[in-house]
């Protein structure tokens, strides 16, 4: 999706120079009662605006490692290709921040359980700055090019409001999986296909959500272990994750805990 700002640079400039003024005001008439306590709201941004650099900070570094060691496809097909893999039936969602490519915590997962269900589905979510995303634009699927592999991408608006609850009786985030299931069923190239996704849905369906905990070694200065080890690590633990939003069971959730040392 294409997300173009179609604003007046006039109305921009309007508001910048506006903005600008009343808080250097506003500042300003800080500085001189610094003495007499003005300091406070200075050391209240201050301190917020370390967690958010800190956070960018740590994010970036947890991007760039994953994008340097995500799986290529055939790797990812010599993986389950291997004889000795329990394939049991069912769905096995993969929750990842990573939007193009493989993650890693799939190698970590396969390696360390030796088992993966019949599909699995590479999903993201992404909150794009748009206040709504149309409804068939939300649903962005596709395979990945071995067998029983896809990849989903969930896009919501800052207004929309993710899955609604289900119909009938069903718990909290089964909505979800069902949309994006017929997504799948609809990209669907025969009937086979169609038929073992209909069949795995059926068998049980499992979300992964990768725990990792980056770690900066020491080869890093003072102060980017500080803020990998410390600031970054205090903000994630309290952190909301964006696959909360789709409301998924916790008896359908595994956590798969990874260390990134960076």
């Amino acid at each position: 999706m294409l997300v173009i700002w179609d604003t007046n640079i006039f109305l921009i400039c309007g508001f910048l120079v506006t903005f600008v003024t009343i808080e250097g005001v506003y500042m300003t008439s800080l500085l001189n009662k610094v003495p007499q306590g003005g300091w406070v709201p200075f050391a209240i941004s201050a301190f917020f605006l370390m967690m958010m650099l800190s956070w960018t900070y740590g994010r970036s570094k947890k991007s760039l490692y994953e994008a340097e060691r995500k799986m290529s496809l055939s790797e990812l097909q010599d993986m389950l290709s291997n004889p000795s893999l329990h394939r049991p039936p069912g769905i096995c969602f993969f929750y990842t921040d990573l939007v193009n490519g493989i993650p890693p915590i799939i190698r970590h997962y396969v390696q360390h359980t030796n088992s993966m269900r019949k599909i699995m589905v590479v999903l993201t979510i992404r909150t794009l700055p748009i206040q709504t995303v149309l409804p068939e634009e939300r649903l962005v699927v596709g395979k990945l090019g071995v067998d029983g592999v896809y990849r989903c991408l969930v896009q919501f608006g800052y207004k929309d409001f993710p899955f609604t609850e289900g119909e009938g009786g069903e718990e909290e985030g089964d909505n979800c999986i069902a949309s994006v299931v017929a997504k799948l069923r609809e990209e669907a190239a025969t009937t086979g296909e169609d038929s073992k996704l209909e069949s795995a849905m059926a068998e049980g369906v499992v979300f992964v959500m990768g725990r990792t905990i980056l770690r900066a070694n020491k080869n890093n200065g003072w102060l980017a272990r500080f803020t990998i080890d410390k600031l970054y690590r205090f903000v994630q633990k309290n952190c909301r994750s964006a696959i909360s939003n789709l409301g998924v069971p916790p008896g359908k959730t595994m956590q798969v805990g990874m260390l990134y040392e960076m």
